[in-house]
């Protein structure tokens, strides 16, 4: 056996042609070892050298960062689309950001005479006040004049019962706007309760929901510029929901504001990003060397290389830019450690193909739009658009509706209980000239507005003993649909509340129409010429 000492340890040789290391430290410190000395300066210049290092790079890193720009803030919306489909006047609407979040008005449906359910809350609220304000002694004065009239309604719920003890909050809203309450004593009582009133009430703004392809449009006017939505689905409003329409002409619009700003450039720092640290060891939840890589996935190899080659060359700076605004950076000075000041000009300057977080139309620019998602409620309807290839046709598909008084309907378990009883079975077959189909599928029927265009048109569908109606507000007896918004898999259609607070602290609530894809085709199980044998067949 050859034993053959190393600076790193002695590597043991058997007559088999196999090793093994096994590391035989001088002494018992650990410090010579951890302080990794290079034995050959040399060696290492010549790597360096070698590697490109020696280029004359000026490696430089930033000390202090200049900029200057402007925000020009949205100054007016309104509702776009054809005027020949769509009840819009094209005026530009007032708007700042310290109204509310702009999906407070595109997105909210029009004022509409409030529910039963929510005219008994404004009566249970009219009541807490008058407790508060201790005059509970002239609630049934108040009852008098204002209480809801008496219903024979058999259904028994939470709206049955207190709509005897509260007033109709539709009736004291009436007379609050107007000559005041005929119950004298409860001014204050009275203001301070339609101010709550309004607050609960829906957006009284334009529409911008387009019923004929459930979507919404929308325009934008930003300083000198008109930004477009043309198909905003309604889930959430961002820079990429709309583009620049260079023909539209702007609104009014606001002051700019202008700013300088200095601040100390820091490290960009993620999961996964390689350690700065000669001895730190990486953490391992985040390995882009493992990511899979095809022929076409450039964006994936930019993200690696970006991650790991120079994932310590990207600084960052913070700044705060108003909400609602397009904000333009003039100026970005950066000084680094050697005293040099140089001009950085935006990425992508030079090619008007490439430009990262724009909005198409726009050489320069981030545009933050005044948007809160807020906290979603439980769906007030669902209704889904699918194709039938079975029965060549497509459906609109009410799933669920809330009621006049605020509950919610489902409609497959009401079909269940009041469907017909089929008729008892003929032990020598039986014929039927259709199926009996669920009222809440409602056909779309296609007409022909061109040899190469159709449109689906909202039918009644003819049943023995059924009638088939839509319930609910998105489809009425005049919907129609253009043919591309029932594509083969489908779209769900959804309305649901939302309550979402603002930077000033503020609750701002509305009903949100959102538009999803659907879940593929679907079977009405509509047929005709039906024969039932006697005897199931083998």
């Amino acid at each position: 056996m050859r034993r053959t000492h190393d600076i790193l340890g002695n590597f043991l040789f058997r007559g088999d042609d196999t090793f093994r290391v096994e590391p035989l430290p001088r002494t018992n410190e650990v410090q010579t070892g951890l302080s990794a000395r290079i034995h050959d300066p040399a060696w290492s210049l010549t790597r360096q050298w070698q590697l490109g290092e020696f280029a004359a790079q000026d490696a430089a890193s930033p000390v202090l960062v200049e900029l200057a720009g402007h925000s020009v803030p949205i100054s007016a919306w309104r509702p776009a689309g054809p005027a020949d489909e769509l009840d819009i006047d094209g005026h530009w609407v007032p708007y700042t950001s310290a109204s509310g979040p702009l999906d407070a008005l595109i997105e909210s449906e029009d004022a509409t005479e409030p529910d039963r359910r929510l005219r008994v809350e404004g009566g249970v609220h009219f009541v807490r006040l008058l407790d508060e304000a201790g005059l509970t002694a002239r609630l049934p004065t108040v009852l008098a004049e204002y209480g809801f009239p008496a219903d024979q309604d058999p259904i028994t719920d939470v709206v049955t019962v207190l709509e005897r003890r509260v007033p109709d909050a539709a009736r004291l809203a009436d007379d609050l706007s107007g000559a005041g309450l005929r119950v004298a004593g409860l001014d204050e009582v009275g203001a301070a309760w339609l101010a709550w009133w309004h607050e609960i009430l829906p957006v009284d703004a334009p529409d911008t929901f387009d019923p004929h392809r459930f979507e919404h449009r929308a325009d934008f006017s930003i300083g000198e510029h008109v930004f477009h939505a043309d198909e905003y689905l309604g889930d959430g409003l961002d820079w990429f929901t709309v583009d620049r329409d260079s023909a539209a002409q702007p609104a009014a619009a606001a002051d700019p504001f202008v700013f300088r700003h200095e601040a100390l450039a820091s490290t960009v720092r993620f999961g996964g990003i390689p350690a700065d640290r000669f001895w730190e060891m990486e953490d391992a939840q985040i390995d882009f060397g493992s990511a899979e890589v095809g022929t076409l996935d450039t964006g994936r190899l930019l993200l690696i290389g970006f991650s790991t080659v120079y994932g310590n060359d990207w600084f960052m700076v913070p700044v705060e830019v108003p909400t609602g605004s397009l904000t333009t950076l003039d100026t970005l000075i950066v000084t680094d450690t050697f005293g040099g000041r140089h001009v950085v000009e935006r990425a992508g300057s030079a090619d008007e193909h490439w430009n990262l977080f724009t909005v198409n139309g726009t050489d320069d620019g981030l545009l933050m739009m005044p948007s809160e998602r807020g906290a979603v409620g439980e769906p007030a309807e669902v209704v889904s658009l699918a194709r039938d290839e079975l029965a060549n046709s497509a459906w609109a598909i009410e799933r669920s509706v809330t009621g006049a008084r605020g509950q919610q309907i489902d409609r497959s378990a009401s079909w269940e209980r009041t469907k017909p009883t089929p008729p008892p079975a003929n032990p020598t077959g039986s014929y039927a000239v259709q199926t009996i189909v669920p009222d809440y599928w409602l056909p779309l029927v296609p007409h022909a507005l061109s040899p190469a265009s159709i449109r689906f048109a909202l039918v009644e569908l003819a049943q023995p003993g059924v009638t088939s109606k839509p319930l609910g507000r998105l489809l009425t007896s005049e919907t129609w649909v253009h043919e591309e918004e029932v594509p083969r898999e489908g779209a769900v259609v959804v309305r649901r509340p939302v309550l979402a607070r603002w930077f000033d602290g503020t609750w701002h609530t509305w009903t949100r129409r959102e538009k999803n894809p659907g879940r593929g085709e679907s079977s009405s199980g509509l047929a005709f010429d039906i024969v039932r044998p006697s005897e199931a067949w083998p």
